[in-house]
């Protein structure tokens, strides 16, 4: 059983029961500290679907960060971490580390409060400020070389703060933007062809690459598991 509970900036606190797993988790970008049987692991920045391990009779509590936001709060370039599943020790300070799973231990014993992750998650918006406006022009599908200049930088510098800070390059960011639009659309009943043009797929057949792709299933196979 999955639950989920919003925080400030696009974060979230969500919870995994018991032994459900198994289906695939689609790419979002994103990056999540993952607390299991007292330990705390980080999963890098998502480019590609994965599937979901069974959690056994415990229960998994992650803390996710929207794309862009993770790297002050570890003191890292995420670029190190894409695609990847790491222990938060091996990642960052031990003083970082100790903050952060203080952060979400209560949660393991019952506790209900999200308060110190809210705080987190602010702390980790009002540094990424960067981030933000490229997630917004990422998402309105602004051309890489007219995000660059926007920003007052070239497309090389540009493609580099990017790896640094998402994780991925723009282009990676577009498409992520592009598939969850796809998905919101579809899990609210908008036919095919109607989701792949209004989220700015080429045609039909463009969004049923995307979709084995970042998704993990053909759109079809994700509107029945939707429904």
């Amino acid at each position: 059983m999955y639950s989920e509970t919003r925080l400030p900036h696009g974060s979230a606190l969500w919870r995994s029961r018991g032994s459900a797993g198994g289906g695939p988790i689609p790419a979002d970008g994103c990056v999540d500290l993952i607390l299991r049987d007292g330990r705390v692991s980080v999963a890098g920045p998502s480019t590609r679907w994965i599937t979901a391990g069974g959690d056994g009779a415990g229960d998994s509590f992650g803390f996710r960060l929207p794309p862009g936001r993770a790297g002050h709060l570890l003191g890292l370039d995420l670029e190190e971490i894409a695609d990847q599943l790491v222990p938060l020790e091996d990642l960052t300070s031990h003083g970082r580390a100790e903050r952060l799973r203080a952060a979400m231990a209560p949660f393991a014993d019952g506790a209900h409060s999200t308060g110190a992750l809210s705080s987190l998650a602010v702390q980790a918006s009002e540094s990424s400020r960067w981030s933000a406006a490229v997630h917004r022009s990422a998402a309105a599908a602004e051309p890489a070389g007219r995000a660059a200049a926007g920003y007052g930088t070239s497309e090389r510098s540009f493609r580099r703060r990017m790896l640094s800070t998402f994780g991925y390059g723009y282009a990676t960011l577009v498409r992520l933007e592009r598939s969850r639009r796809a998905q919101a659309l579809l899990r609210r009943g908008a036919p095919l062809v109607a989701a792949a043009a209004e989220a700015g797929f080429a045609d039909q057949p463009h969004l049923s690459r995307e979709f084995r792709r970042l998704v993990g299933v053909s759109p079809g196979q994700f509107v029945a598991s939707s429904a």
